[in-house]
């Protein structure tokens, strides 16, 4: 290296000192030789870049904390016996065999005479993964711990392409010891990158397709109005600018549209009631930098839409006279089952302070509001012409059906006459509806609330109106 470092020395003096060639030789002859000077620079320069690069295909900031705790461990817990290094290394090796929890009490020695030994710590990790652990001990997490933690050691310290594919091969086993997929994986690839081993070649094929990046399973969206297919996987899909589409195809064509969603690939432009052979094609880049190695074939059906009913908006503010009514939409249902609730007017202030007026309530809270906060003002069926997967808009006609509503707040719960109401769980759709002639805003200042109150008829200020102003704990405090 020294005789590297003087050699280049004297090229780059020469670098240098290219234009004073000039001095002593024709101009043809000095542009020639600026040139080779010039590309001889270039060539040291990034053969000196690569020389003090170390290159790191493995890195792992849990192992790599691992192996600094085990170290400080071994150099507290053992000591060298005055033997030389690879003395008791010799006589770890006969031991590992027969008796691997003794070989490694003597790799431990061993490591703790010469702590910069990458055989050492090879043997040492070899040793505790070959121990058979005792189950009434805490042996089944802490042996394949420390094991990988000596071996990520053996690999930060060997120089050699030869010992860190060793070290790495050993990490790869302790790392599967420890059920981390990825970074045995991970361990296993950069060990054949620098040393192809037969052994650590079928270790790594075996444990990429069981544990690799591959399908997981796949779902179908199939109550959306237009339904996707979403496959998942067991990994990110690349980040990077990848076309996915032409990985996919449906029915043997093209898909019409395909999208990366962490780690699904989504394909949309199916239809519902339909069947569909879907291949995912080997090759797809994942965020682990690891294609998928077989082509995946499915077989799917995106099912019909369930039955459901939903509103078109969270709240509603009537008039008390005319002809009025509150859009619902429907799928897949010939009748729907109406519930109308009003909440009283003590029970307002908590409806409000809870937020529930503007939200969809689970079958819990509506027991709640039949049981306590509200009373029943009608319950019925709403017939509605159903089309096969299309949402149909309806309108409840609220004065028809119920007739004259006193003021007041109203919950109206809406579900699918096939729905059981007995599901406590399933969130109810629920439209807040408030019957009423004024319209009323009120501002918050610093000298106090403002409230205006005017007609929902004519917009006109309203005079003489009686206004309350109700506590959170429901107190009229004017």
């Amino acid at each position: 290296m020294r005789g590297f470092q003087s050699h280049l020395g004297n090229s780059l003096e020469t670098c240098h000192a290219g234009n004073k060639l000039s001095e002593i030789v024709p101009t043809k002859v000095v542009e020639m030789r600026a040139l080779k000077s010039v590309f001889l620079c270039f060539l040291l320069l990034a053969g000196l870049g690569a020389a003090s690069a170390e290159e790191r295909p493995f890195v792992h900031k849990g192992v790599a904390k691992d192996a600094e705790r085990y170290e400080t461990y071994i150099k507290e817990t053992w000591k060298s016996d005055g033997r030389k290094s690879a003395e008791v290394r010799l006589a770890a090796d006969r031991q590992l065999g027969p008796d691997p929890r003794a070989a490694s009490r003597s790799y431990a020695i061993a490591v703790a005479t010469d702590p910069k030994s990458p055989e050492n710590w090879i043997g040492l990790a070899k040793a505790l993964l070959a121990i058979k652990p005792d189950p009434d001990k805490s042996e089944t997490y802490d042996l394949p711990v420390n094991a990988s933690g000596a071996a990520y050691r053996a690999y930060t310290l060997a120089a050699d392409q030869g010992l860190k594919a060793r070290a790495l091969a050993v990490l790869g086993d302790a790392m599967q010891r420890r059920s981390y997929w990825r970074p045995a994986i991970d361990a296993l690839k950069a060990s054949l990158s620098l040393t192809e081993v037969a052994e650590v070649r079928d270790a790594y094929e075996k444990l990429r397709a069981e544990h690799g990046f591959r399908m997981t399973d796949y779902s179908t969206d199939g109550d959306a109005a237009q339904p996707r297919i979403c496959i998942q996987f067991s990994e990110n899909l690349s980040r990077g600018q990848t076309d996915f589409a032409k990985f996919v195809a449906v029915n043997g064509r093209d898909p019409q549209s395909v999208a990366a969603e962490g780690n699904q690939l989504c394909i949309d432009g199916v239809e519902h009631g339909q069947r569909y052979e879907v291949q995912v094609r080997a090759g797809l880049p994942s965020d682990v930098n690891e294609p998928l190695a077989k082509q995946v074939t499915l077989a799917v059906y995106v099912p019909d839409r369930k039955p459901m009913v939903h509103f078109t908006g969270k709240s509603y503010v009537l008039p008390t006279r005319g002809q009025n009514g509150i859009p619902l939409v429907a799928v897949n249902t010939n009748k729907v089952g109406i519930e109308v609730y009003r909440i009283g007017d003590r029970s307002l202030a908590n409806a409000l302070n809870e937020g529930n007026l503007d939200r969809q309530l689970q079958g819990y809270q509506l027991e709640e509001l039949k049981s306590r906060t509200g009373s029943l003002v009608y319950k019925g069926e709403l017939e509605i012409p159903s089309k096969l997967n299309a949402e149909v808009t309806a309108a409840f006609p609220v004065s028809e059906a119920i007739g004259e509503l006193k003021p007041g707040a109203y919950a109206m719960i809406a579900r699918p006459a096939e729905q059981s109401a007995d599901d406590n769980w399933r969130e109810q759709a629920t439209q807040w509806f408030i019957i009423s002639d004024l319209g009323l805003t009120a501002f918050s200042g610093d000298d106090g609330v403002h409230a205006f109150v005017r007609s929902l008829a004519s917009a006109e200020p309203i005079t003489d109106a009686a206004v309350r102003l109700v506590a959170r704990n429901n107190e009229v405090l004017a």
